[in-house]
C-alpha cells in the first residue's frame, strides 16, 4: 500500500506543468531517502517482532535480562526434576560402590601391588563414596550461592556501566543496528537461560556420570560449560563497562560517536557467542595443545639423536 502511494504521488508530481513550483531534482532525492529510512525502520521493527518486543521496550528488556536475579532453581522444571534425578543419583551410587567395591579388592589382591591395600582406585573409590552424599545433600545450597555470587557481579557491573555511555539513535541505520544488537543480546541470555536452566535441573545425573571413568570427562565438560555460560553475562557486563569507561574518557568527537559505542557492543556480543561456542573451541584447543606437546616431545627426541 505505501509503495501504491509513493507510485501514486511520483505520477501527480509529474504531471504538474513546468510552471509549477516543484523542483523535481530536489524531491526525488527526498522521497527516495525517505523510502528508504523507511524501509530500515519496517526491518528493525520486524527484527523486535521476531523476540516478542518492541521498540519502546528493548531497552528496558536488555536491562532486564542484564541485572536480574538468577532464578533458575525456582523454575517450576528444576523443582520437578529434584526427586527423579534424586532418585536416579541414588541408583548410580549404589551401583558405584558396588562396582568400585570390586575394583578395589581386585587391586588390593593383585599382583602389581602385591598386596598394598593403598592403591590409587582405592583412594579414588573411597574419596568418591565420601563426597558423593555431601554433594547429593548440599547441591542446591552450592548452587544457589554461586548463582548469587553472579548475580551480585553481574548487576554490579551494569549499573556501573549505565553511568557512561548510552545513547538513542537518531536515524534509521542507528535505530536498525540498536535493533540487531538488543536482538542478538537476548537471544544470547535466552540461550544461556536453557543451558543453565538444564544443567541445574539434571545436575544430579551429570554428577552421576562422574563416578565412572568413562564418563568423568563428559560431566566434567558439561559443568565447566555451565560455569562458562553462568558467568558469560558477567563477562559481557565488564566488556561495555570497560568500553564505555574508556570511550568517556576519550577526547570529543570520539567520546560521543555512534559507531564507537557500537563496536563496542559487538564486543559484548562476541564474548556471548564464544562462550556458546565453548565446547567447540574447547575441542580444538585441546587438540592444538596436543600436536604442540607432540610436536615438543618428537622435535627434541630427533635433536636428542
Amino acid at each position: 500500500m505505501k509503495r501504491v502511494i509513493l507510485f501514486l504521488t511520483l505520477c501527480l508530481i509529474m504531471t504538474q506543468p513546468a510552471a509549477a513550483s516543484f523542483d523535481l531534482e530536489d524531491l526525488l532525492p527526498d522521497l527516495i531517502s525517505k523510502g528508504f529510512d523507511r524501509i530500515l525502520e519496517s526491518q528493525a521493527d520486524n527484527i523486535y517482532d521476531i523476540i516478542g518486543v518492541n521498540s519502546s521496550n528493548a531497552q528496558p528488556a536488555v536491562s532486564t535480562l542484564m541485572a536480574q536475579k538468577n532464578d533458575f532453581l525456582s523454575n517450576p522444571m528444576v523443582q520437578k526434576q529434584k526427586n527423579f534425578t534424586s532418585f536416579w543419583y541414588f541408583v548410580f551410587y549404589i551401583i558405584f560402590l558396588l562396582a568400585g567395591g570390586i575394583g578395589v579388592m581386585k587391586e588390593s589382591a593383585s599382583f602389581d601391588t602385591m598386596g598394598n591395600a593403598f592403591g590409587n582406585w582405592r583412594n579414588k573409590y573411597f574419596e568418591i563414596a565420601i563426597i558423593a552424599p555431601l554433594v547429593w545433600a548440599f547441591y542446591l545450597y552450592g548452587l544457589q550461592w554461586i548463582f548469587s555470587l553472579e548475580s551480585i557481579l553481574a548487576k554490579s557491573a551494569f549499573l556501573e556501566s549505565m553511568n557512561f555511555v548510552s545513547y538513542s539513535p537518531d536515524n534509521s541505520m542507528a535505530y536498525l543496528l540498536r535493533a540487531l544488537s538488543f536482538v542478538s543480546l537476548m537471544i544470547i541470555f535466552y540461550f544461556r537461560y536453557l543451558v543453565v536452566g538444564i544443567i541445574s535441573a539434571y545436575f544430579l545425573l551429570f554428577a552421576a556420570a562422574g563416578f565412572f571413568p568413562l564418563a568423568r570427562s563428559f560431566a566434567l565438560t558439561i559443568f565447566m560449560y555451565g560455569a562458562v555460560m553462568l558467568f558469560s553475562r558477567f563477562l559481557m557486563c565488564l566488556i561495555l563497562l570497560g568500553g564505555t569507561g574508556l570511550m568517556s574518557g576519550l577526547p570529543y568527537p570520539l567520546n560521543e560517536s555512534l559507531l564507537l559505542y557500537y563496536v563496542i557492543t559487538q564486543g559484548a556480543l562476541l564474548a556471548g557467542l564464544l562462550c556458546i561456542l565453548y565446547p567447540v573451541l574447547s575441542l580444538f584447543g585441546n587438540q592444538i595443545k596436543y600436536l604442540v606437546i607432540g610436536k615438543y616431545l618428537f622435535g627434541s627426541g630427533r635433536r636428542s639423536r
